[in-house]
């Protein structure tokens, strides 16, 4: 899906257990030629709008007949300012027509092809970040395990490796 291919819908999706429809436009073009971005996304919008009120989307899911509907944008780049401010009007002329609208920004870059060396240098330093993480929380766990030097241990927790399991013991009696 692209915003460059105007006359499709990107994604429907159903909320069934909060009843609503979520039309999704996905963005993945960056913002260096704004007029174009604007004007496609315009189109795209508009494309949106008929769809929905020409009854196509009924025809396509026709279980969600009186659910609102949610035109929802998703961006892979972030907007620049004069973006923000063009969607914000975009915003409220969908809302003037009936409809609810959301904004997204999903980052995508490290599954891009281009970023593929460096998300490999990038994970390793992630996985030695991480692998200092875990030891932490270990050793902060070990420590929690542990009573402390002036209480004495209880009878009714056994230590199994890492984990307390509270053990129930049954009274007995010692007689009849």
């Amino acid at each position: 899906m692209s915003l460059l291919d105007v006359d499709t819908i990107d994604y429907v999706g159903v909320n069934i257990l909060f009843k609503r429809v979520y039309v999704g436009i996905f963005d993945d073009l960056d913002w260096d030629d704004a007029a174009t971005h604007f004007a496609l996304l315009t189109k795209k919008i508009d494309r949106y709008t008929q769809y929905v009120r020409s009854g196509q989307l009924l025809t396509a899911y026709p279980q969600v007949r009186g659910y609102p509907v949610c035109i929802e944008y998703v961006a892979m780049r972030p907007m620049t300012r004069a973006a923000e401010v063009f969607w914000k009007t975009r915003e409220t002329l969908i809302r003037a027509t009936g409809f609810d609208v959301r904004c997204r920004t999903v980052d995508v870059r490290h599954a891009l092809a281009s970023d593929a060396a460096d998300a490999g240098m990038k994970a390793d330093s992630a996985a030695v970040a991480a692998d200092t993480r875990l030891d932490s929380v270990v050793n902060a766990l070990d420590l929690a395990m542990r009573p402390a030097r002036d209480e004495k241990p209880r009878e009714d927790i056994v230590h199994a490796g890492r984990r307390a399991v509270l053990v129930m013991r049954k009274k007995t009696s010692s007689g009849r």
